[in-house]
């Protein structure tokens, strides 16, 4: 063998044993390290575990297998939040920008299988109002990418039905991720470029009394997509009775598709929440909404739509609202002889736009309705308030073809213990309103109106009260010239009520001085 040639040989190999031995000793520096960092680095109430840590330096790949974090309160090392990652893998880590550019920069992160559990009844907040950082950055971090696959979330509170939170098959991916000593600081503690979440199952316990499911959702390029929501009262309707000590809704909300479009979120000044989009759309929804007025009065104070958004501890900015073919009832109980009596809009749909506590008094909320009353009269209401005028102000109009009266016998028969037949074939009204008053100006054209008031405890007429209620009734609503019968009633606000009762008791005001 030729003398060149041994050297060549001996050389590579040479070159080949420094560069093996030089990979096994930075691999090893650098995962002490990081064993430093994850021993020595995290706050004291953090306990930290992991079964292997695979370093390999050429590559820039590490990857942890099952890791687990717990974290306890500072005062009485309570645990309250467990986490378990079952592999964790950085990859493309690049050396060059930590050396030259004094930044660790890293092209993805992913996290497969991660358990999420936090018990916020045991955590006790801290002390200190001054936001601190978890841990201290000493160089900028940036993330091409991370991948969060298949999480499983879950919140728990102090309470027999303890399940606040719980997110199922919960996936995330987020990129252009920027971490620094002054996103730390911040409630959402980094910037990012675009992210994408996807989850088969997600229940929210909005409530004592009601849950919020949705079968899947994804967010992506800041439009939000929710399938199968419901929005349900976790009692029957009877045993939600027997609960309460004062009257309260009975919801039933379905929402086969809900799509949140153009929006955003975040912190102003690291302070105030906000949340804006350009537009919602709400496809097909059902509501079934029960009251059961036998129930104690609720005698709080119930503010009018405009005080509601005035007064969000949030900035709300929401350009339009679409809700799409809607089916709506309200049952009301009244009477301890029967399950009570309803309202109901079939095929709804209604355009609302500036709905928001962020728009000047110039950008009025307005809604525009068209729906089915009680799935047979044609119905047009547009309805409009300023959400920065402090006394409420709204103006509510209304248009109403060819009601059936026999109808409106499903409310009033079980509740008020009246049978009503005729037409009206149409009406208009105008209520002019505010927190304290309302003014309302009606014009009807009806026929045949007779009333027929039934017994309590059957379907039995009480021939007298029905003859005299006939007496002082106006049966044809049209005037002697053949035009349109008018009336201007007044109401009084009543503050305990809701919104829906200002809107009724106004419209009965016109109605009597037209009827009777």
């Amino acid at each position: 063998m030729k003398p060149l040639f041994k050297k060549l040989i001996f050389a590579t190999l040479a070159i080949g044993i420094v560069v093996i031995a030089s990979n096994i000793y930075i691999n090893n520096f650098l995962k002490n390290k990081l064993e430093n960092f994850i021993q020595n680095r995290l706050p004291e109430n953090m306990v930290r575990t992991y079964d292997n840590i695979n370093l390999e330096a050429f590559t820039g790949t590490l990857s942890i297998s099952n890791a687990s974090l717990i974290i306890n309160n500072k005062e009485d090392d309570i645990k309250h939040t467990y986490i378990h990652v079952e592999r964790l893998k950085i990859s493309d880590i690049s050396y060059w920008d930590y050396l030259f550019n004094d930044q660790i920069h890293i092209g993805s992160i992913s996290v497969e299988n991660p358990t999420l559990t936090y018990y916020q009844d045991k955590r006790t907040p801290p002390k200190d109002t001054v936001r601190k950082p978890l841990a201290k950055i000493h160089k900028p971090i940036l993330v091409d990418q991370v991948k969060i696959i298949n999480t499983k979330l879950a919140i728990y509170e102090d309470e027999k039905d303890s399940t606040k939170v719980y997110v199922q098959n919960l996936s995330i991916a987020v990129e252009g991720i920027k971490i620094d000593n002054k996103t730390v600081l911040r409630k959402i503690p980094l910037d990012y470029k675009h992210v994408k979440a996807k989850s088969d199952t997600a229940f929210v316990k909005v409530g004592p009394y009601e849950n919020l499911t949705v079968n899947q959702f994804l967010i992506e390029n800041h439009t939000a997509t929710f399938e199968d929501v419901q929005l349900k009262t976790k009692y029957a309707r009877k045993e939600l009775s027997n609960i309460i000590r004062v009257e309260r809704d009975h919801y039933d909300l379905s929402i086969p598709t809900l799509s949140i479009n153009n929006f955003n979120l975040g912190f102003i000044d690291n302070d105030r929440f906000f949340t804006t989009s350009r537009k919602i759309i709400i496809n097909r929804p059902t509501f079934d909404v029960y009251r059961d007025k036998l129930v104690r009065d609720d005698s709080t104070f119930k503010p009018l739509y405009a005080r509601s958004l005035r007064q969000l501890p949030f900035d709300l900015t929401v350009d339009s609202i679409a809700i799409k073919d809607a089916d709506i009832k309200y049952t009301e109980r009244t009477q301890a002889e029967n399950q009570g009596g309803f309202v109901s809009f079939k095929d709804l749909n209604a355009d609302i736009v500036h709905v928001s506590n962020t728009h000047e008094s110039s950008e009025k909320t307005e809604l525009d309705i068209k729906a089915l009353f009680m799935g047979q009269a044609p119905l047009q209401v547009t309805w409009t308030f300023d959400v920065q005028n402090e006394n409420d102000s709204f103006l509510f109009k209304g248009e109403l073809d060819n009601l059936d009266i026999k109808r409106m016998n499903e409310f009033t028969e079980p509740n008020l213990r009246v049978h009503m037949e005729g037409a009206v074939h149409k009406a208009y009204f105008t209520i002019d309103g505010n927190n304290d008053h309302s003014t309302t100006d009606m014009r009807m054209d009806y026929s045949n109106f007779n009333v027929e008031i039934l017994k309590k405890e059957s379907d039995k007429s009480r021939k007298l009260l029905t003859e005299l209620a006939n007496l002082v009734v106006n049966h044809s609503g049209k005037k002697k010239d053949g035009g349109f019968k008018d009336g201007t009633g007044n109401a009084d606000r009543n503050k305990t009520q809701s919104v829906f009762n200002q809107l009724w008791i106004s419209i009965q005001s016109a109605l009597k001085k037209i009827i009777i």
